[in-house]
């Protein structure tokens, strides 16, 4: 899965700038080879046009956004992709190509256009001082902080949330005939779908261990493929796997 996470800031410009430092952390993460870290301050309507040329499956963009909250909180968003009128894409547009970038300019740009992943998250910093001078406010600092690592943790889930999107059509339909194991998996489903949209883990930890114990005592439908079998393991394995390793990430201090 290639995921394009984006710091997108003002450069210079006190906590707006918090983007720009935040690709530049990220860059030295290593976080996957599908993972592409890039620095996004120039013009909305130029960074539409580079998702365009990446087409990445999942856009994370990460920065500080003026929105009345305390300064130095940090927010993540599921975007949900609103239709533009073709007034409000021209307006948007209009600031774009003047060389103003913002995380909701990009989003208004690469919808209209047409370019905005299916899966696109936010993390944003409430900005204390946003004028020009180098460096962030002690606030800023402290959001940077609990927002890098949001941005990782939303890179950690984003196989498991691709695999949970591979899986639910597979069991929606009538293809299995009714058995515990079924009903499980697709509760376990819903509360994946609760984690992308909510960032709530929910009931999932619970479900998990439900399902394996289903598997494991053979409460499955006997109509089972090898493809079906792979990835209910590979479900319970990803849960696993991203629960123990944000189980293991120390809090921001």
């Amino acid at each position: 899965m290639t995921v394009l996470v984006g710091g997108v800031g003002e450069l210079f410009q006190g906590d707006l700038d918090l983007g720009r430092l935040a690709a530049e952390s990220l860059k030295n993460d290593g976080l996957g080879p599908d993972v592409m870290v890039e620095e996004l301050y120039y013009g909305a309507v130029a960074v539409t046009q580079r998702i365009e040329e990446l087409r990445p499956e999942a856009l994370v963009l990460v920065g500080a956004v003026r929105r009345g909250r305390t300064p130095g909180s940090v927010e993540r968003r599921m975007v949900t992709p609103q239709s533009l009128s073709r007034d409000e894409l021209q307006a948007a547009v209009g600031d774009a190509v003047t060389g103003y970038v913002g995380i909701d300019l990009i989003i208004e740009v690469a919808t209209g256009l047409s370019f905005l992943p299916r899966h696109t998250i936010t993390v944003e910093v409430e900005p204390e001082y946003v004028g020009p001078v180098e460096g962030l406010t002690p606030c800023a600092a402290r959001g940077l902080a609990e927002a890098l690592e949001l941005v990782r943790m939303e890179v950690r889930r984003l196989p498991l949330f691709q695999l949970a999107a591979h899986l639910r059509p597979l069991v929606a339909s009538d293809r299995l005939h009714p058995a515990p194991a079924l009903v499980v998996i697709r509760d376990l489903l819903g509360q994946l779908e609760l984690l992308e949209r909510e960032g709530s883990w929910g009931r999932a930890a619970a479900l998990r261990d439900q399902l394996r114990l289903e598997i494991a005592t053979c409460q499955t439908d006997a109509g089972m493929d090898g493809e079906d079998w792979a990835l209910w393991e590979a479900l319970v394995e990803g849960v696993d796997r991203v629960q123990s390793a944000e189980a293991s990430t120390p809090p921001v201090a």
